[in-house]
Formats: C-alpha cells, sequence, structure tokens
C-alpha cells in the first residue's frame, strides 16, 4: 500500500522537493485566517484582477479579506485615513496579515512619496475612494522598523504582469512572493504554517500553480491575469497611458 501510494504522488513529490525521500503530506486548514489587502488602481484590468484574486482567497481558501473595494460604505463612513489605520490596528493585535501586491503603480506612488513627480492614475481619480494605497503606505512603512511588525507583512507580485523592480525599497528585505507560482507558500505564511520540515513537505490541495485555476474563481483568476496580459503585449506603454497631469483631470471622460 505505501508502494503504491508512493507512485501515485510520485509527480508532486519531484515538483515540491527533488531531494527528498519523505512523501508528501495533505495540510488541512483548520483556522479561518484575515488578509488585508494593498494595492493600486494601475488599470480597469488589473482592479479586475486585485477582484478575482480575493474572490479566489474567499471562496477557494476559505479566507477573510479586508479590502476597500468591497467595504467602501464604510470607507466613506470613517474616512481613508481613519478606516486603513483602524484596519491596520485590528491586525496588529491579531494573528492576521497585511498583504502587499506590488505593481508599478505601487512603486511610482512610494518614489512620489520620496520627493519625486506627483502620481496620479485614471482609476484613482474615477474611484469614489481616489488612492487609497498612498496613505496606506504612510500609515504602514513606519511599522516595520518593529520587529514584531514585521512578520505580520507580505509582499507579492503577479509574475508575467509585475516585477521585482514594483517592490519599494523597504519591502527589498522581505520574501517576494510570485503569484500565482508561489501561492502555495504565500498561503502557508497567511497561516502561520510550515510548507516544509525537517521529516517532511506539506501541500495544500489545490492551491499549486498548474491547479488553482480548477475551481471556478481560479479559472476566473486565470482569466483575468491572461486579459492583462494580452492587453500589455498590445499596449506596451499602457501604464504611461494610465497617468494623467493635473490638467486632464477634468477630461478623464
Amino acid at each position: 500500500m505505501t508502494i503504491l501510494l508512493f507512485l501515485l504522488q510520485s509527480d508532486r513529490l519531484s515538483l515540491l522537493s527533488p531531494t527528498t525521500d519523505q512523501q508528501p503530506q495533505c495540510f488541512h486548514v483548520q483556522e479561518r485566517k484575515k488578509v488585508f489587502i494593498l494595492y493600486s488602481l494601475d488599470h480597469p484590468l488589473y482592479k479586475n484582477i486585485v477582484l478575482k484574486f480575493c474572490a479566489f482567497l474567499m471562496a477557494k481558501c476559505g479566507t477573510e479579506v479586508i479590502l476597500d473595494l468591497l467595504d467602501s460604505t464604510r470607507v466613506a463612513m470613517l474616512g481613508r485615513i481613519q478606516w486603513l489605520d483602524w484596519q491596520r490596528e485590528r491586525i496588529e493585535s491579531s494573528s492576521d496579515k497585511i498583504l502587499l501586491l506590488c505593481s508599478k503603480g505601487v512603486q511610482a506612488k512610494w518614489r512620489a512619496m520620496c520627493g519625486e513627480k506627483r502620481v496620479l492614475l485614471r482609476e484613482d481619480l474615477r474611484s469614489p475612494m481616489s488612492d487609497m494605497l498612498t496613505p496606506a503606505l504612510g500609515l504602514i512603512v513606519p511599522q516595520l522598523v518593529h520587529r514584531a511588525s514585521f512578520e505580520k507583512y507580505m509582499v507579492a507580485y503577479f509574475e508575467g504582469i509585475c516585477s521585482p523592480e514594483d517592490v519599494p525599497s523597504p519591502f527589498n528585505v522581505t520574501v517576494r512572493y510570485k503569484l500565482m507560482r508561489q501561492f502555495e507558500e504565500l498561503f502557508f505564511r497567511i497561516l502561520d504554517a510550515e510548507k516544509q520540515g525537517p521529516d517532511r513537505v506539506r501541500y495544500i490541495e489545490g492551491l499549486a500553480e498548474g491547479e488553482y485555476h480548477h475551481c471556478s474563481t481560479g479559472r476566473a483568476l486565470l482569466e483575468a491575469l491572461e486579459d492583462f496580459r494580452a492587453y500589455q503585449r498590445k499596449h506596451p506603454a499602457w501604464f504611461e497611458e494610465q497617468l494623467v497631469e493635473d490638467l486632464d483631470v477634468e477630461d478623464l471622460d
């Protein structure tokens, strides 16, 4: 029976850990975690990716997601800064995490905070909440000097759409997860669980790069990623086209 199980799982074993003789162990998620997601509204197609990613986290992974787009009424009631600081404090006092999804807009807005030219994006100006990322960075970057807080922050980017160059410099010392290739590793981090140990390698069913799109929300996410990749190939200057000069604000429509 052991030999048969090994043969059935040998392909997955070679992908997870090619140097170990241990069988991979399926890890069953028991605790529902919460993730506060920060991002930049770079483009309508990127906004769609963020929403589809959150839907995947909630439906497939059983994760509670905090996202301004899903809580716009409360953001309007409290105000942007108060809502962001409230969410940050709730995360800081728990075992939950903050995930920064890096993109060209994230890097550009960080550089603007460091003294470079102000960044205005079309989607920020169309959104009733405006740019939520810049005040969020102002709140969380000072927290990175505290080691206890540092463990709560995760950095990721969607491979093929964004790149390591899109990560702001304060986060260069953190692990940068490539999505969706390293999503399973990221999710283990969300769970505060170890994927690899001295005597075992764990996996979570349906979260590997070649598996996540087998469910409906994962398939929708994959389609959103492919749509934006195709758009970027046709429009290599897409980000520059999303930048708006102050004088052009009234002409967005």
